[in-house]
């Protein structure tokens, strides 16, 4: 089992970075440390659209 590598997501910028490198990535090879890489933004991209989808609908926080 791999090491999923930790990615935040704070702004539109590092969102709009994680999706590039995520792009970049592709489907690295099962079990590799690109793998990892992509499973931890992939991760914190989906953290990133459900609070912004909530904000979207009124119903998030602020």
């Amino acid at each position: 089992m791999i090491e999923v590598k930790k990615a935040i997501v704070r702004c539109p910028d590092d969102y709009q970075r994680a999706v590039e490198r995520v792009a970049e990535l592709g489907t690295p090879a099962p079990g590799s440390p690109e793998e990892a890489e992509l499973f931890g933004l992939v991760d914190a991209i989906e953290k990133w659209e459900a609070r912004h989808d909530e904000d979207e609908d009124g119903e998030g926080w602020g």
